[in-house]
């Protein structure tokens, strides 16, 4: 059976698709290379595929809309999307690449790179994202306004519909094919991208229209969630299944049978998995037998950029040895 990895980034500004994929491509080597080199070489010899999904281009129009300040920092321009204006990659190959320097991710560690960069930003973060939830959780006019100006590319994509459609299309295409194709599929997601992949997952496993995914009884072997909301109140009132009735009356609520293992990561500090623990919001769906486990874990991310350390970040996520360790595991 092939084996495939699927990526799927999150929210904020990014840089141009390809760029993009390449520096996630280099921080999932980087991570690989720390725990199994040959398994890493799997990947880096394309072995095992990896398909990267992105839908910045989506996130870098939402946010240049509500804001000109972030508008003014998309200075680059990408190919792949008529050279829509996006963020350039200046130092984030480089910045990856320090990451080499750490021979743990612990507590000692990530105070270092606390001390040696600022970690005002993350704060500011979590005032945003606690503005939007709340805003979402309520969905007034006047929240909309507040959803605009804070975190509005994650609000577009819970409360626009064109919006998720558009974004949620950008999953569904790779995921399906290799669902119908009997791939061994990892699934790894991103802080938004955990939300467009829930929400996919339920689709394909619940709607009568992906019978055909249903029929190739073919579940995603490993969904991996980094730094996920999916725990966030605001964010379970909006996912897919929010208004489906709840076990025991109705069977429809989560995904069925479309995921083997869920293993959740959340970093200290990350400003987006707010709630770390998603074993006991989910935990329907081990009661009921609609996957094998869901387990939860916790890391120090030691990313930092330009002066500024953010524990939410992807690169981070993906060098870290814990995530890597999970990924060498699924790796044949």
């Amino acid at each position: 059976m092939t084996q495939r990895i699927i990526l799927i980034h999150g929210r904020s500004t990014k840089p141009a698709k390809d760029k993009h994929a390449a520096l996630l491509h280099r921080a999932l080597l980087q991570g690989l290379n720390r725990v199994d080199p040959q398994k890493a070489e799997k990947v880096r010899q394309g072995d095992i595929p990896v398909d990267y999904v992105y839908y910045g281009d989506i996130n870098n129009r939402i946010l240049a809309e509500a804001s000109a300040k972030t508008a003014k920092t998309l200075t680059d321009f990408d190919p792949a999307f008529e050279q829509a204006p996006c963020l350039p990659d200046t130092d984030y190959a480089d910045t990856i690449d320090d990451l080499q320097q750490f021979t743990r991710f612990d507590k000692r560690a990530y105070k270092k790179v606390k001390r040696e960069n600022k970690d005002k930003s993350w704060r500011d973060n979590l005032a945003r994202l606690g503005s939007t939830l709340s805003a979402i959780s309520t969905a007034t006019l006047l929240n909309e306004v507040v959803i605009k100006f804070a975190t509005a590319d994650l609000g577009a994509y819970l409360m626009r519909r064109t919006v998720g459609s558009e974004i949620r299309e950008r999953l569904h295409t790779p995921l399906k094919n290799a669902l119908l194709n009997q791939e061994d599929i990892c699934l790894i997601a991103h802080s938004m991208g955990t939300m467009v992949s829930y929400d996919v997952l339920w689709k394909f496993s619940r709607m009568s229209e992906y019978r055909d995914v249903q029929d190739a009884q073919n579940p995603v072997s490993l969904w991996l969630t980094l730094g996920a909301p999916l725990g966030e109140a605001g964010v379970k009132a909006n996912l897919y299944d929010a208004h489906e009735r709840t076990h025991p009356h109705e069977t429809d609520k989560y995904p069925k049978d479309i995921i083997k293992m869920w293993h959740n990561i959340a970093a200290r500090d990350d400003f987006i998995s707010h709630d770390p623990s998603l074993r006991d919001d989910f935990s329907a769906m081990r009661k009921f037998k609609l996957l094998q486990d869901i387990q939860d874990h916790r890391i120090y991310n030691c990313w930092s950029f330009k002066g500024e350390a953010n524990p939410h970040k992807f690169y981070g996520y993906l060098a870290n040895p814990k995530t890597a360790g999970l990924i060498a595991d699924w790796i044949a």
